[in-house]
């Protein structure tokens, strides 16, 4: 028998040679026989798996063209939205304060003062611009929140306050014309422990200056009131005093002052501090002149009289047997500064509803 190797067909008669289908030469049909084993792997062989075939620590080959994936990038967060939220809450907050106490009806202005400089004064018109900004610092100090003051013409020396109702309008117009003026100076007379010198009469203490019943450019004299105790109650009496001139500080050199209760408890002082200028030149003084008097002067007129124990340089006090408001009064005065010149009032008025 023969075979076609091309299209496998059987022949039986084996005298062909070519292939009646296709002409390819016929080869001889081989015998059939059993097929042979099919080879099989042993049980315990491994089998190979993806995961194996391909080796982790290799990274993949990557194209050309391809880029490798960014890292992932933590998004920092940003503090500034909050600040600026923040910010606008108390930029809102502040503006509805604002508007609140602007928008808050004001006591209407009923009492009308007018205040005049001494017109002797120099350069009266910037004397009254001063004594403008002392009214306001002394009438804020009051805490009084509804007023106005305003200079009257350019040099006239007047000067118009308006004020809501008040109580005690007495007291409000003692501390606006009060002139603030604080020395300290040197007593001229006899050392401690002997007294210091006084005089009954203004005229004894001029003619104990021996100038020929003038007064020299060195010195002044100067009223000085004293309580004499008499029985249960007391009396004041005023006598002279001679100090030096000019003060050894003056008020330009305060730095603070405040109300503060005697020995007693029912008599007040005022104690004060000193810049730091003021202290040194106090220091200096003091410190030179131990047992000799100094007097404390409050508008031309001494307060009180002590010897120096020692060297002393920002602290004094001032004495006097003040109350607790006037004691109060006296120290607002002293920190709001001085009149630079005699303030009076010349006309009052109050509105009538």
């Amino acid at each position: 028998m023969k075979r076609c190797p091309a299209c496998s067909r059987v022949y039986d008669d084996d005298g062909l040679r070519f292939c009646l289908d296709d002409g390819t030469s016929l080869v001889e049909k081989l015998d059939d026989t059993a097929a042979p084993l099919t080879l099989a792997f042993p049980e315990n062989l491994p089998v190979p798996t993806i995961k194996q075939a391909f080796r982790p620590e290799v990274p993949p080959v990557l194209n050309a063209y391809e880029q490798p994936a960014a890292p992932p990038v933590a998004r920092k967060r940003s503090v500034l939205p909050w600040l600026l939220a923040i910010g606008a809450l108390l930029l809102l907050g502040s503006s509805i304060v604002v508007a609140v106490i602007m928008l808050r009806p004001k006591p209407p202005l009923v009492w009308h003062l007018t205040l005049e400089i001494e017109q002797s004064t120099p350069n009266l018109e910037a004397a009254t611009k001063q004594t403008a900004g002392v009214i306001e610092t002394r009438l804020n100090a009051m805490g009084i929140s509804n007023f106005e003051v305003k200079p009257q013409g350019a040099s006239s020396g007047r000067i118009l306050v308006g004020l809501p109702s008040l109580e005690d309008p007495e007291r409000i117009k003692q501390i606006i014309t009060d002139g603030g003026k604080l020395e300290l100076t040197h007593v001229i007379g006899s050392s401690s422990p002997m007294p210091f010198l006084s005089y009954p009469t203004k005229e004894d203490a001029v003619a104990a200056l021996d100038s020929g019943g003038t007064i020299p450019a060195n010195r002044r004299v100067l009223p000085y009131s004293e309580r004499e105790e008499l029985g249960n109650g007391s009396q004041k009496t005023t006598k002279w005093v001679i100090v030096e001139s000019p003060a050894i500080v003056d008020g330009s050199e305060l730095r603070n002052a405040s109300a503060t209760s005697g020995r007693s408890g029912d008599d007040y002082a005022i104690q004060f501090s000193l810049k730091k200028s003021g202290a040194a030149k106090f220091g200096a003084w003091t410190g030179a002149n131990i047992n000799e008097y100094l007097g404390v002067i409050l508008n031309d007129e001494v307060k009180s009289i002590a010897f120096i124990k020692g060297q002393i340089f920002d602290q004094g006090e001032i004495t006097g047997r003040f109350t607790k408001q006037s004691a109060e009064d006296l120290a607002l005065v002293l920190r709001s500064g001085a009149l630079p010149a005699p303030l009076k009032l010349v006309d009052e008025s109050i509105d009538r509803r």
